[in-house]
């Protein structure tokens, strides 16, 4: 079993119930020895080389963490092994992490194989902290400008912190804005879709409707044909009844008058006959002609009216297309300034929080011992011996349980490590947002709802984000028949360029419609 703190942190929290701060004597030789065997301070070599340069190898380390991060969301393992590679001397001195595998294994909190935006912070917060026990070793002994400078060094790792959070923090809203803005896209293009099928369906009833009435009219214009033929309607033109007394006329001259009268007056009648056949016939085909035009124009008349009809119909639906437009489109960017409204307020929360919470700690924190050193000497009226202040040193370590001999000093500056983490008494951010997952039965609230951030509501924008449907594996009951043979799919499945060229043809043809109605 590791030792849950190191000697002298174990002294340290065992020196705060003493009430003489005012002489160096008061502290055990020893425990001076011991803080500087531990390499907390190593005044030979420096203390600056190690923890004054801190914010410049952070910033380093930073650097490093950014070049090396192609997919701009994540960190994998090979990637934090190379960065770890990159800054191996700078880690090994600040956290004494011997290898990038424990690196790695220290700061994957959540085991998922990569290091996110937290965790990636968390690296420069475990940092600070340690930077934050030197100084408290610097300060029970007595090492006052070298205090200083260390708490210099620590505020400015603290605004750097805040900064790099920042960062990522817009890296990851700049791309919730960019989901938002693709399922608005989204949105168009279903509506597209929906749409260019209501059209599609309106040219094929249009079509369907014509084609009926064309059938309709030709079906009358042959029974009107075969009314014509008949021939009842031929009798219904008669010819004039003064040929017929003349033709009777004719018969009676015939007998009377000389044999050349008789032959003039039937020549005579024979034209007038001939051209009373001609009128007749002339007479009939008007007739004719006369009822197939009437039957034109009704059918040209109905045919007017039901492409009038038609047309009316398209423009209700080009009417009905605008205003579901102009609906959608309000709807699109509706949320968008409340997203810009919840990640501002964030930023600016975070921002805060990075600026002012390790100040407000340590102001508690001396406001704690200072109550403390009060309250205890109200109650103490006269000094403990100083036998008992050096064998408090004897006791922590006799009390203290021990590591095994095998222990290395990277083991326990690891355990350090996670007893540092697990304390979470660093400043947590919380930058690191999921939506659109599926939570899991036992899903505890993420810290950042807890403490009333309304992002939680972005998730919920975001969460009707579609995927592609090339990205979809198809399920394996769709592969087979119900003989468990293998289906051929053959090349129904489009490929994204058909896909993109699809949807690019169907927002044409719906802006073209839109323009149609502004006309």
């Amino acid at each position: 079993m590791y030792q849950t703190e190191t000697k002298s942190s174990l002294y340290a929290s065992k020196l705060i119930q003493q009430t003489n701060y005012s002489a160096l004597s008061s502290l055990p030789k020893t425990y001076i020895r011991q803080v500087q065997a531990e390499g907390k301070i190593d005044f030979d070599n420096r203390l600056g080389e190690i923890f004054m340069a801190a914010p410049q190898k952070c910033a380093k380390l930073w650097k490093e963490f950014r070049r090396n991060d192609f997919t701009q969301v994540q960190i994998p393992y090979k990637t934090a092994i190379s960065v770890f590679d990159a800054c191996k001397e700078d880690l090994q001195m600040m956290l004494k992490i011997s290898n990038g595998k424990d690196f790695f294994d220290l700061f994957d909190q959540d085991n998922d194989g990569y290091l996110n935006e937290d965790e990636q912070i968390l690296v420069f917060s475990i940092i600070k902290e340690k930077m934050q026990q030197v100084a408290n070793l610097l300060l029970q002994i007595q090492q006052y400008v070298p205090f200083k400078q260390l708490m210099k060094a620590i505020r400015t790792l603290e605004q750097n912190i805040c900064e790099y959070q920042d960062i990522l923090r817009q890296k990851i809203y700049k791309s919730e804005i960019s989901t938002y803005k693709e399922i608005g896209l989204e949105k168009l293009d279903d509506f597209y879709e929906k749409y260019y099928n209501y059209f599609m369906q309106f040219e094929n009833q249009k079509k369907i409707r014509i084609q009926i009435q064309i059938q309709k009219q030709l079906e009358e214009m042959g029974q009107l044909e075969d009314k014509l033929s008949k021939n009842t309607e031929f009798l219904k033109v008669k010819p004039k009844r003064k040929l017929k007394d003349l033709q009777t006329q004719e018969k009676l001259v015939s007998l009377d008058e000389r044999v050349e009268e008789a032959m003039d007056f039937r020549r005579e009648l024979k034209n007038m006959e001939k051209k009373e056949q001609e009128r007749v016939a002339s007479e009939q085909e008007k007739r004719v002609e006369s009822q197939k035009d009437e039957l034109q124009r009704k059918h040209q008349k109905q045919m007017e009216q039901l492409k009038a009809k038609l047309e009316e119909q398209e423009h209700k639906l080009i009417i009905q297309l605008k205003k579901e437009y102009n609906v959608l489109l309000k709807q699109i960017g509706l949320h968008s300034n409340e997203i810009e409204r919840i990640q501002s307020s964030a930023t600016q929360n975070a921002v805060r929080k990075g600026e002012q919470e390790g100040e407000l700690k340590r102001m508690k924190e001396r406001a704690r011992i200072q109550n403390f050193i009060i309250g205890d000497t109200k109650r103490t009226m006269t000094p403990k011996p100083q036998q008992q202040n050096t064998s408090t040193y004897e006791e922590s370590m006799s009390s203290s349980p021990r590591s095994p001999a095998v222990v290395t000093k990277y083991d326990r500056a690891a355990h350090e490590i996670k007893h540092l983490i697990h304390k979470q008494n660093y400043t947590q951010f919380y930058i690191k947002k999921k939506y659109g997952a599926d939570l899991p039965v036992n899903y505890k609230p993420e810290p950042y709802k807890v403490q009333g951030d309304n992002h939680e509501r972005i998730e919920k924008i975001l969460s009707v984000k579609k995927k592609n449907p090339h990205d979809i594996l198809p399920s394996l009951t769709e592969l087979y028949d119900e003989n468990l043979k293998e289906l051929d799919k053959g090349s129904t499945q489009k490929s994204e360029q058909e896909l993109t060229q699809e949807r690019l043809k169907k927002k044409q043809f719906i802006l073209e419609k839109l323009e149609e109605s502004t006309h």
